[in-house]
Protein backbone atom coordinates (compact mmCIF):
# COMPACT_ATOMS: atom_id res chain seq x y z
CA UNK A 1 0.00 0.00 0.00
CA UNK A 2 1.49 3.67 -0.70
CA UNK A 3 1.11 5.76 2.11
CA UNK A 4 -0.48 9.33 1.11
CA UNK A 5 1.43 12.20 0.27
CA UNK A 6 1.37 15.25 2.31
CA UNK A 7 1.29 18.73 0.62
CA UNK A 8 5.06 19.25 -0.62
CA UNK A 9 4.74 21.81 -3.68
CA UNK A 10 7.52 24.54 -3.61
CA UNK A 11 6.11 27.85 -3.81
CA UNK A 12 7.98 29.53 -6.90
CA UNK A 13 9.29 33.31 -6.11
CA UNK A 14 6.63 34.46 -9.42
CA UNK A 15 4.11 33.20 -7.30
CA UNK A 16 3.66 29.74 -8.80
CA UNK A 17 2.87 26.87 -6.51
CA UNK A 18 2.54 22.88 -7.22
CA UNK A 19 5.02 23.00 -10.35
CA UNK A 20 6.59 19.72 -9.35
CA UNK A 21 10.54 19.83 -9.26
CA UNK A 22 13.79 16.86 -9.43
CA UNK A 23 13.67 17.41 -5.73
CA UNK A 24 10.23 16.87 -5.15
CA UNK A 25 10.21 13.88 -8.08
CA UNK A 26 13.13 12.65 -5.82
CA UNK A 27 11.15 13.24 -2.25
CA UNK A 28 8.38 11.45 -3.86
CA UNK A 29 10.76 8.58 -4.74
CA UNK A 30 11.79 8.53 -0.67
CA UNK A 31 8.56 8.56 0.65
CA UNK A 32 6.84 5.78 -1.36
CA UNK A 33 9.87 3.71 -1.39
CA UNK A 34 9.35 -0.26 -0.37
CA UNK A 35 12.14 -0.35 1.49
CA UNK A 36 10.60 2.64 3.73
CA UNK A 37 7.10 1.05 4.03
CA UNK A 38 7.17 0.87 7.55
CA UNK A 39 9.65 3.85 8.26
CA UNK A 40 9.25 7.90 9.27
CA UNK A 41 10.25 10.13 7.47
CA UNK A 42 10.54 14.17 8.01
CA UNK A 43 12.08 16.24 5.85
CA UNK A 44 12.27 20.28 5.60
CA UNK A 45 14.23 22.64 2.99
CA UNK A 46 14.19 26.29 3.51
CA UNK A 47 15.71 29.52 1.14
CA UNK A 48 16.97 30.99 3.22
CA UNK A 49 17.76 33.93 0.83
CA UNK A 50 13.85 34.38 -0.59
CA UNK A 51 12.79 33.37 3.01
CA UNK A 52 10.76 30.00 1.68
CA UNK A 53 9.89 26.86 2.10
CA UNK A 54 11.30 25.10 -0.76
CA UNK A 55 9.56 21.55 -0.17
CA UNK A 56 8.71 19.80 2.79
CA UNK A 57 7.72 16.41 4.05
CA UNK A 58 6.45 15.98 7.63
CA UNK A 59 8.28 18.33 8.85
CA UNK A 60 6.79 18.45 12.17
CA UNK A 61 7.26 14.82 13.04
CA UNK A 62 9.32 14.13 15.81
CA UNK A 63 11.43 11.44 15.06
CA UNK A 64 14.95 10.05 16.84
CA UNK A 65 17.83 12.51 15.33
CA UNK A 66 20.92 10.47 16.27
CA UNK A 67 23.77 12.53 15.90
CA UNK A 68 22.47 15.76 14.12
CA UNK A 69 21.07 16.57 17.59
CA UNK A 70 24.85 17.37 17.72
CA UNK A 71 24.22 20.98 15.81
CA UNK A 72 21.68 21.59 17.96
CA UNK A 73 24.15 21.28 21.10
CA UNK A 74 26.91 23.20 19.15
CA UNK A 75 25.02 26.16 18.09
CA UNK A 76 23.99 26.46 21.50
CA UNK A 77 27.26 26.11 23.06
CA UNK A 78 28.79 28.72 20.33
CA UNK A 79 25.69 31.01 21.48
CA UNK A 80 26.25 30.61 25.15
CA UNK A 81 29.47 29.34 26.22
CA UNK A 82 31.73 31.55 23.54
CA UNK A 83 34.14 30.42 20.67
CA UNK A 84 37.26 31.61 22.85
CA UNK A 85 36.28 29.28 25.98
CA UNK A 86 38.84 27.16 27.11
CA UNK A 87 38.75 24.94 30.10
CA UNK A 88 40.99 24.86 32.69
CA UNK A 89 42.90 21.49 34.54
CA UNK A 90 44.67 22.44 38.03
CA UNK A 91 47.32 21.02 39.95
CA UNK A 92 47.61 22.34 43.19
CA UNK A 93 49.17 21.79 46.96
CA UNK A 94 47.54 21.88 50.58
CA UNK A 95 49.75 21.96 53.19
CA UNK A 96 53.54 22.94 53.70
CA UNK A 97 56.75 22.61 52.01
CA UNK A 98 59.42 21.63 54.26
CA UNK A 99 62.55 23.10 52.25
CA UNK A 100 65.47 21.06 54.45
CA UNK A 101 63.69 17.95 53.63
CA UNK A 102 62.25 18.36 50.12
CA UNK A 103 58.92 17.33 51.72
CA UNK A 104 56.02 18.21 51.02
CA UNK A 105 53.86 17.58 53.95
CA UNK A 106 50.39 17.60 52.22
CA UNK A 107 48.67 16.64 49.08
CA UNK A 108 48.65 17.23 45.40
CA UNK A 109 45.30 17.69 43.73
CA UNK A 110 44.16 17.28 39.90
CA UNK A 111 41.39 20.05 39.68
CA UNK A 112 39.55 19.27 36.91
CA UNK A 113 37.89 22.00 34.70
CA UNK A 114 35.67 19.31 32.22
CA UNK A 115 38.16 19.78 29.64
CA UNK A 116 36.78 17.22 27.28
CA UNK A 117 40.05 16.51 25.28
CA UNK A 118 42.84 16.59 28.15
CA UNK A 119 45.81 14.46 26.64
CA UNK A 120 43.71 13.84 23.59
CA UNK A 121 46.05 12.12 20.72
CA UNK A 122 43.97 15.08 18.56
CA UNK A 123 45.51 17.81 20.20
CA UNK A 124 49.33 15.95 21.04
CA UNK A 125 50.73 18.98 19.90
CA UNK A 126 48.50 21.55 22.60
CA UNK A 127 49.12 19.22 25.05
CA UNK A 128 52.12 17.44 24.61
CA UNK A 129 53.06 14.96 27.70
CA UNK A 130 50.86 16.76 30.15
CA UNK A 131 51.78 14.39 33.24
CA UNK A 132 55.71 14.83 32.85
CA UNK A 133 54.94 18.39 32.50
CA UNK A 134 53.12 18.21 35.73
CA UNK A 135 55.23 16.39 37.42
CA UNK A 136 58.35 18.27 36.74
CA UNK A 137 56.57 21.17 38.11
CA UNK A 138 55.89 19.88 41.10
CA UNK A 139 59.36 18.54 41.68
CA UNK A 140 60.49 22.01 40.43
CA UNK A 141 58.98 23.54 44.07
CA UNK A 142 61.82 21.49 45.82
CA UNK A 143 59.98 18.31 46.38
CA UNK A 144 61.55 15.52 46.56
CA UNK A 145 58.84 13.48 48.70
CA UNK A 146 54.85 13.71 49.16
CA UNK A 147 53.66 13.02 53.10
CA UNK A 148 50.08 12.93 51.76
CA UNK A 149 47.80 12.05 48.87
CA UNK A 150 46.76 12.29 45.58
CA UNK A 151 43.73 13.77 45.19
CA UNK A 152 41.42 13.76 41.68
CA UNK A 153 39.11 16.29 42.18
CA UNK A 154 36.01 15.88 39.11
CA UNK A 155 33.14 17.63 41.08
CA UNK A 156 32.48 19.81 38.33
CA UNK A 157 30.20 18.06 36.24
CA UNK A 158 27.89 15.26 38.59
CA UNK A 159 29.80 12.62 35.89
CA UNK A 160 26.14 10.74 36.02
CA UNK A 161 25.66 8.85 32.52
CA UNK A 162 22.68 9.91 30.34
CA UNK A 163 19.93 7.65 32.29
CA UNK A 164 18.40 6.16 28.75
CA UNK A 165 22.05 5.30 27.33
CA UNK A 166 22.04 1.36 26.84
CA UNK A 167 24.36 -1.22 28.27
CA UNK A 168 25.30 -2.49 25.02
CA UNK A 169 27.18 1.41 24.28
CA UNK A 170 28.53 2.11 27.82
CA UNK A 171 31.19 -0.34 28.07
CA UNK A 172 32.50 0.88 24.12
CA UNK A 173 34.55 4.14 23.35
CA UNK A 174 31.82 5.89 22.37
CA UNK A 175 29.64 5.27 25.39
CA UNK A 176 32.01 7.30 27.66
CA UNK A 177 30.04 9.60 29.63
CA UNK A 178 31.32 13.29 30.24
CA UNK A 179 33.76 13.63 33.29
CA UNK A 180 34.73 16.76 35.61
CA UNK A 181 38.49 14.76 34.99
CA UNK A 182 38.03 13.26 31.56
CA UNK A 183 41.80 11.81 30.36
CA UNK A 184 42.86 10.69 27.07
CA UNK A 185 38.94 11.20 25.72
CA UNK A 186 37.87 7.95 28.53
CA UNK A 187 38.67 5.31 26.18
CA UNK A 188 41.46 2.41 26.66
CA UNK A 189 42.74 0.55 23.52
CA UNK A 190 42.76 -3.03 23.17
CA UNK A 191 45.09 -4.25 20.85
CA UNK A 192 44.12 -8.56 19.80
CA UNK A 193 45.21 -10.94 17.83
CA UNK A 194 43.00 -13.56 16.09
CA UNK A 195 43.80 -16.97 14.86
CA UNK A 196 43.00 -18.03 11.14
CA UNK A 197 40.27 -20.23 11.65
CA UNK A 198 36.59 -18.96 12.16
CA UNK A 199 35.48 -19.20 15.66
CA UNK A 200 38.67 -19.52 17.05
CA UNK A 201 39.72 -17.63 20.62
CA UNK A 202 40.97 -14.47 20.20
CA UNK A 203 44.05 -13.00 22.19
CA UNK A 204 44.46 -9.92 24.22
CA UNK A 205 47.72 -8.29 23.63
CA UNK A 206 47.84 -5.39 25.19
CA UNK A 207 46.41 -2.38 26.90
CA UNK A 208 46.85 1.59 26.63
CA UNK A 209 47.05 3.40 28.51
CA UNK A 210 47.56 0.55 31.61
CA UNK A 211 44.48 0.61 33.81
CA UNK A 212 44.94 -0.81 37.40
CA UNK A 213 42.37 -3.18 39.18
CA UNK A 214 40.95 -3.50 35.09
CA UNK A 215 40.01 -7.32 34.62
CA UNK A 216 38.52 -8.10 31.08
CA UNK A 217 36.53 -11.46 30.65
CA UNK A 218 37.45 -12.49 27.09
CA UNK A 219 34.77 -13.94 24.69
CA UNK A 220 35.72 -13.06 21.70
CA UNK A 221 36.42 -15.16 18.60
CA UNK A 222 37.33 -14.68 14.86
CA UNK A 223 34.91 -14.04 12.13
CA UNK A 224 35.29 -14.69 8.58
CA UNK A 225 32.98 -11.33 7.78
CA UNK A 226 35.79 -9.18 7.81
CA UNK A 227 34.02 -6.49 10.13
CA UNK A 228 34.45 -5.48 14.04
CA UNK A 229 31.42 -7.08 15.46
CA UNK A 230 33.27 -6.82 18.98
CA UNK A 231 31.57 -5.53 22.38
CA UNK A 232 32.47 -4.76 25.32
CA UNK A 233 30.05 -4.18 28.85
CA UNK A 234 30.33 -2.46 31.99
CA UNK A 235 29.28 0.68 33.29
CA UNK A 236 30.75 3.59 35.22
CA UNK A 237 33.24 2.93 37.94
CA UNK A 238 32.62 -0.76 36.72
CA UNK A 239 36.25 -2.67 36.50
CA UNK A 240 35.16 -5.69 35.67
CA UNK A 241 34.08 -6.04 32.24
CA UNK A 242 33.27 -8.82 30.08
CA UNK A 243 33.83 -8.98 25.67
CA UNK A 244 31.74 -10.56 24.01
CA UNK A 245 31.52 -11.19 19.88
CA UNK A 246 33.78 -11.32 16.95
CA UNK A 247 36.75 -9.69 15.22
CA UNK A 248 38.10 -10.51 11.39
CA UNK A 249 40.26 -13.90 11.29
CA UNK A 250 43.86 -14.09 10.82
CA UNK A 251 44.69 -10.58 12.31
CA UNK A 252 48.20 -10.04 14.48
CA UNK A 253 47.31 -6.90 15.76
CA UNK A 254 43.57 -5.50 15.64
CA UNK A 255 42.66 -2.73 17.89
CA UNK A 256 39.36 -1.82 19.49
CA UNK A 257 38.58 0.51 22.09
CA UNK A 258 36.54 0.54 25.56
CA UNK A 259 35.42 3.45 28.08
CA UNK A 260 37.34 3.97 30.83
CA UNK A 261 35.74 2.84 34.15
CA UNK A 262 37.03 5.89 36.24
CA UNK A 263 38.74 8.62 34.40
CA UNK A 264 39.55 10.83 37.88
CA UNK A 265 41.26 7.35 39.31
CA UNK A 266 43.59 7.13 36.01
CA UNK A 267 44.28 10.48 36.00
CA UNK A 268 45.72 9.98 39.65
CA UNK A 269 47.34 7.23 39.04
CA UNK A 270 48.87 8.22 35.87
CA UNK A 271 50.36 11.34 37.40
CA UNK A 272 51.90 9.37 40.36
CA UNK A 273 53.47 7.24 38.51
CA UNK A 274 55.39 9.67 36.95
CA UNK A 275 56.26 11.78 39.97
CA UNK A 276 58.07 8.66 41.10
CA UNK A 277 59.77 8.33 37.82
CA UNK A 278 61.00 11.97 38.44
CA UNK A 279 62.39 11.10 41.26
CA UNK A 280 59.53 12.60 43.95
CA UNK A 281 58.60 9.77 46.15
CA UNK A 282 55.13 9.37 47.53
CA UNK A 283 52.93 6.93 49.29
CA UNK A 284 50.84 5.56 46.73
CA UNK A 285 48.01 6.71 48.29
CA UNK A 286 45.52 8.19 45.59
CA UNK A 287 41.31 9.56 46.81
CA UNK A 288 38.87 11.64 45.03
CA UNK A 289 37.02 14.03 46.23
CA UNK A 290 33.25 14.99 46.38
CA UNK A 291 30.95 17.34 47.15
CA UNK A 292 29.52 15.80 49.85
CA UNK A 293 32.69 14.63 51.70
CA UNK A 294 35.56 16.89 50.26
CA UNK A 295 38.90 16.04 51.00
CA UNK A 296 40.63 19.05 50.87
CA UNK A 297 39.45 23.25 51.51
CA UNK A 298 40.28 24.45 48.02
CA UNK A 299 40.76 28.15 49.83
CA UNK A 300 43.74 26.76 51.68
CA UNK A 301 45.25 25.49 48.37
CA UNK A 302 47.97 27.06 46.22
CA UNK A 303 47.98 26.31 42.33
CA UNK A 304 51.34 24.85 41.37
CA UNK A 305 50.72 24.61 37.25
CA UNK A 306 47.52 24.26 34.89
CA UNK A 307 46.41 22.86 31.79
CA UNK A 308 44.07 25.10 29.12
CA UNK A 309 41.83 23.01 26.65
CA UNK A 310 42.24 23.94 22.88
CA UNK A 311 39.31 26.62 21.98
CA UNK A 312 35.93 25.92 22.29
CA UNK A 313 36.02 26.77 18.13
CA UNK A 314 38.15 24.15 17.91
CA UNK A 315 36.31 21.02 20.07
CA UNK A 316 33.27 22.06 18.35
CA UNK A 317 34.72 21.60 14.81
CA UNK A 318 36.03 18.15 15.77
CA UNK A 319 32.92 17.57 17.72
CA UNK A 320 30.67 17.95 14.24
CA UNK A 321 33.56 16.70 11.46
CA UNK A 322 33.94 13.56 12.97
CA UNK A 323 30.98 13.23 15.56
CA UNK A 324 33.03 12.97 18.87
CA UNK A 325 29.98 11.53 21.40
CA UNK A 326 32.89 12.77 24.28
CA UNK A 327 32.90 16.50 23.69
CA UNK A 328 29.46 17.31 22.85
CA UNK A 329 28.34 15.84 26.60
CA UNK A 330 30.99 17.82 27.80
CA UNK A 331 29.46 20.39 26.13
CA UNK A 332 26.14 20.01 26.89
CA UNK A 333 27.51 19.91 31.25
CA UNK A 334 29.02 22.40 30.16
CA UNK A 335 25.89 24.95 28.86
CA UNK A 336 23.91 23.61 32.06
CA UNK A 337 26.94 24.98 34.38
CA UNK A 338 26.68 28.13 32.99
CA UNK A 339 22.91 28.94 33.04
CA UNK A 340 22.25 26.92 36.16
CA UNK A 341 25.06 26.34 38.40
CA UNK A 342 25.21 22.84 37.92
CA UNK A 343 27.16 20.86 35.51
CA UNK A 344 24.68 17.95 34.47
CA UNK A 345 23.56 16.47 31.41
CA UNK A 346 19.57 17.16 32.71
CA UNK A 347 20.67 21.31 33.85
CA UNK A 348 22.18 21.24 29.78
CA UNK A 349 19.41 19.75 28.36
CA UNK A 350 17.14 22.02 30.46
CA UNK A 351 19.50 25.51 29.60
CA UNK A 352 19.30 24.40 25.90
CA UNK A 353 15.79 24.34 25.53
CA UNK A 354 15.24 27.09 27.11
CA UNK A 355 17.52 29.08 25.08
CA UNK A 356 15.91 28.24 21.89
CA UNK A 357 12.77 28.75 22.94
CA UNK A 358 13.24 32.18 23.87
CA UNK A 359 15.14 33.00 20.44
CA UNK A 360 11.83 31.98 18.95
CA UNK A 361 11.84 28.41 17.96
CA UNK A 362 8.64 26.54 19.37
CA UNK A 363 10.37 23.23 21.28
CA UNK A 364 7.11 21.29 21.33
CA UNK A 365 8.31 17.58 20.70
CA UNK A 366 11.88 18.43 21.19
CA UNK A 367 12.81 15.87 23.58
CA UNK A 368 16.57 15.87 24.62
CA UNK A 369 18.09 13.46 27.01
CA UNK A 370 21.93 13.82 26.05
CA UNK A 371 23.75 16.07 23.81
CA UNK A 372 25.46 13.55 21.24
CA UNK A 373 22.24 12.19 20.40
CA UNK A 374 23.23 8.14 21.46
CA UNK A 375 19.82 8.33 23.22
CA UNK A 376 17.18 6.88 21.31
CA UNK A 377 14.89 8.73 23.70
CA UNK A 378 15.52 11.75 21.55
CA UNK A 379 13.21 13.62 18.85
CA UNK A 380 13.20 16.25 17.38
CA UNK A 381 11.49 17.63 14.27
CA UNK A 382 13.47 18.36 10.65
CA UNK A 383 11.97 21.80 10.87
CA UNK A 384 13.36 22.63 14.14
CA UNK A 385 17.09 21.58 13.15
CA UNK A 386 16.25 23.78 9.88
CA UNK A 387 15.37 26.74 12.46
CA UNK A 388 18.55 26.13 14.61
CA UNK A 389 20.14 26.17 11.11
CA UNK A 390 18.71 29.67 10.22
CA UNK A 391 19.13 31.21 13.65
CA UNK A 392 22.63 30.42 12.84
CA UNK A 393 23.21 32.04 9.47
CA UNK A 394 21.20 34.87 9.88
CA UNK A 395 21.36 36.20 13.61
CA UNK A 396 24.19 34.85 15.06
CA UNK A 397 27.60 36.01 15.44
CA UNK A 398 28.92 32.79 15.33
CA UNK A 399 27.85 32.09 11.58
CA UNK A 400 31.27 31.45 9.87
CA UNK A 401 32.73 29.79 12.30
CA UNK A 402 29.59 27.35 12.82
CA UNK A 403 29.85 26.72 9.05
CA UNK A 404 33.71 26.14 9.33
CA UNK A 405 33.03 23.16 11.76
CA UNK A 406 30.70 21.63 9.93
CA UNK A 407 32.05 18.00 6.89
CA UNK A 408 31.82 19.01 3.75
CA UNK A 409 29.90 16.95 1.21
CA UNK A 410 32.95 14.75 -0.77
CA UNK A 411 35.79 16.61 0.90
CA UNK A 412 35.66 15.75 4.87
CA UNK A 413 34.29 14.42 7.76
CA UNK A 414 31.80 12.11 7.69
CA UNK A 415 30.39 13.82 4.50
CA UNK A 416 33.69 12.36 2.93
CA UNK A 417 31.94 10.00 0.77
CA UNK A 418 29.02 12.15 -0.16
CA UNK A 419 27.72 13.53 -3.75
CA UNK A 420 31.57 12.73 -5.12
CA UNK A 421 31.67 14.66 -8.71
CA UNK A 422 28.13 15.84 -8.68
CA UNK A 423 27.36 19.44 -7.90
CA UNK A 424 26.96 18.40 -4.21
CA UNK A 425 30.29 18.15 -3.50
CA UNK A 426 31.94 21.43 -2.01
CA UNK A 427 28.72 22.62 -2.12
CA UNK A 428 26.92 20.79 1.07
CA UNK A 429 27.97 21.65 4.69
CA UNK A 430 26.30 19.38 6.76
CA UNK A 431 25.87 16.96 9.49
CA UNK A 432 25.58 13.28 9.39
CA UNK A 433 23.48 11.30 12.33
CA UNK A 434 23.38 7.39 12.22
CA UNK A 435 22.56 4.61 14.64
CA UNK A 436 20.79 1.28 14.14
CA UNK A 437 17.63 1.74 11.66
CA UNK A 438 18.01 5.75 11.82
CA UNK A 439 19.74 8.08 9.29
CA UNK A 440 19.66 11.86 8.84
CA UNK A 441 21.55 14.65 7.26
CA UNK A 442 21.34 18.50 8.27
CA UNK A 443 23.00 21.65 7.20
CA UNK A 444 23.70 24.05 4.47
CA UNK A 445 23.20 23.32 0.95
CA UNK A 446 24.76 26.05 -1.85
CA UNK A 447 22.68 25.66 -4.92
CA UNK A 448 23.58 26.37 -8.74
CA UNK A 449 22.13 29.61 -8.57
CA UNK A 450 24.15 30.69 -5.68
CA UNK A 451 20.93 30.62 -2.88
CA UNK A 452 22.00 29.27 0.38
CA UNK A 453 19.38 26.53 1.71
CA UNK A 454 18.99 25.26 5.15
CA UNK A 455 18.01 21.06 5.37
CA UNK A 456 17.19 18.65 7.61
CA UNK A 457 16.03 15.02 6.73
CA UNK A 458 15.35 12.25 9.44
CA UNK A 459 14.38 8.73 8.41
CA UNK A 460 13.63 6.10 11.78
CA UNK A 461 12.96 2.65 11.01
CA UNK A 462 13.74 1.55 7.51
CA UNK A 463 13.92 -1.78 6.46
CA UNK A 464 16.99 -1.72 3.88
CA UNK A 465 20.29 -1.78 5.03
CA UNK A 466 21.77 1.50 6.44
CA UNK A 467 24.43 1.53 3.36
CA UNK A 468 21.11 1.53 1.16
CA UNK A 469 19.78 4.38 3.13
CA UNK A 470 22.90 6.54 2.90
CA UNK A 471 22.52 6.15 -1.01
CA UNK A 472 19.08 6.97 -1.15
CA UNK A 473 19.38 10.33 1.10
CA UNK A 474 22.45 11.27 -1.05
CA UNK A 475 19.74 11.88 -3.83
CA UNK A 476 18.01 13.74 -2.09
CA UNK A 477 20.89 16.13 -1.05
CA UNK A 478 21.81 15.84 -4.36
CA UNK A 479 18.77 17.78 -5.67
CA UNK A 480 18.74 20.41 -3.12
CA UNK A 481 22.26 21.31 -4.37
CA UNK A 482 20.52 20.91 -8.17
CA UNK A 483 17.61 23.48 -7.18
CA UNK A 484 17.11 25.84 -9.55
Amino acid sequence: MIKALKFIFIILPFGLVGQQTPLQNELKALVTDVDLKNASISFYAFDIENNLPLAFYDENRALIPASTLKLLTTATAFEILGKETRFKTSILYQGEIDTINKVLNGNIIIKGGGDPALGSHRFQNHYGAIFQKWATAVKNLGIDSINGAIITDATIFNNQLPSTWIWGDIGNYYGAGANGLSIYENFYTLSLKSPGEVGGKVEIQSVIPLIPNLFLTNNLVSNNVGKDLAYIYGGPNQFNRFMSGSIPKNKNEFNIKGSIPNPESLTAFLLNSKLNETGVKTKNQLLSTNTEDSLYNVKKTKEITYTESPTLFELVKLTNLHSINLYAEHLINHIGLKQSGVGSTISGTEAMLSFWNKNGIDVDGMSVFDGSGLSRFNTLTSKQLVEVLIYMHKKSKNKTDFYNTLSVAGKSGTLINIGKNTVAQGNIYAKSGYMNRVRSYAGYAKTKSGRTIAFAIIVNNYNCSAAAMKIKLEKIMIQIAESN
